[in-house]
């Protein structure tokens, strides 16, 4: 899909280092005209999705609320660099680079611009298959908060999953997690006598992808008691989970992409220093090595939560 080591550097120095964004743009759109662009990119990549003869997903709605616009910049990042994989597929056209994360806040206006180079992607696409339907950017007069523009975004990426050619991977979960384990070891080594990147715990028998998944809600869980001691919003999670019934890597993925956001966001708040931990590497990674890379994690989030 994409260069994972590579990858997951670039993404831990865009967190942490400044850098300039089309402000003057940013300042100029708000969270309702940003829905309503997610909504045309949405409809646009349905008659993709039809047309490919593609599998719907139904799938329900993770039950966040509170999302932050760090988290949904990130979530439209993976947007971006799935509708990266899907043009040179179906199309032949080159990626559009995801960008840096900006420095200071993040604005409306900064996830706008990912979605304008996600919809060019997919009309991309849709020219190269024959689809002649314009879709229309039906505006939205009310205010909107991020976390509607946020369900429209993982919802768009659901149906991507299932429209790749090249599958999102364990191996794709697994180095997103290592990303967010990276940041972590940033924050942990702020804290004396905290090991930054401790052991996976105990093998405890094979694992599925709905283990990866829950597993994930559970750093969740912690990340939100985490923040709040740093004083720093994030996304709320409800007890009720909404695992999908067929769940894929890219499910996983979507989700994983949370966590690496919020601890980001953490980082940069709390001016953490940048460090590359040594990190387990196996030679095949299926959905157990990714539940243990995913235990590092959590083991992670509760010494941080001991420790704040």
């Amino acid at each position: 899909m994409w260069t994972h080591k590579t990858l997951t550097m670039l993404f831990l120095l865009s967190a942490l280092s400044p850098m300039p964004f089309a402000v003057a743009h940013s300042q100029t759109i708000d969270n309702a005209t940003v829905y309503a662009l997610a909504n045309q990119l949405a409809d646009e990549l349905e008659l993709v999705r039809e047309s490919m003869g593609a599998a719907y997903d139904d799938s329900p709605r993770l039950p966040v609320s509170a999302i932050s616009q760090v988290e949904l910049y990130f979530q439209t990042q993976l947007l971006l660099r799935k509708a990266n994989q899907l043009a040179p597929e179906l199309a032949g056209a080159s990626p559009r680079p995801p960008g840096l994360v900006p420095s200071g806040e993040i604005l409306p206006g900064d996830v706008h611009a990912l979605l304008e180079d996600g919809l060019e992607q997919i009309e991309h696409v849709a020219e190269a298959i024959g689809i002649a339907e314009q879709v229309d950017n039906v505006p939205r007069g009310a205010p909107l908060s991020p976390t509607g523009v946020f369900l429209v975004v993982i919802d768009i990426n659901r149906q991507l999953n299932h429209m790749l050619r090249v599958p999102i991977s364990d191996a794709d979960v697994f180095d997103e997690i290592a990303l967010s384990v990276t940041y972590a070891a940033s924050l942990l080594s702020m804290q004396a006598g905290a090991e930054p990147v401790p052991d996976a715990p105990p093998f405890d028998g094979y694992k599925r992808p709905a283990d990866v998944y829950r597993r994930l809600t559970e750093c969740i869980d912690v990340m939100i008691r985490v923040a709040e001691r740093a004083g720093l919003q994030v996304a709320g999670l409800s007890s009720r989970r909404n695992i999908p019934d067929d769940i894929t890597p890219g499910h996983i993925l979507d989700v994983a992409r949370i966590v690496t956001a919020d601890l980001a966001a953490l980082a940069v708040a709390l001016n953490a220093p940048l460090v590359r931990p040594e990190l387990p590497t196996p030679k095949h990674i299926f959905s157990t090595e990714v539940y243990a890379n995913a235990g590092i994690l959590l083991r992670q989030l509760e010494e941080l939560e001991r420790r704040l």
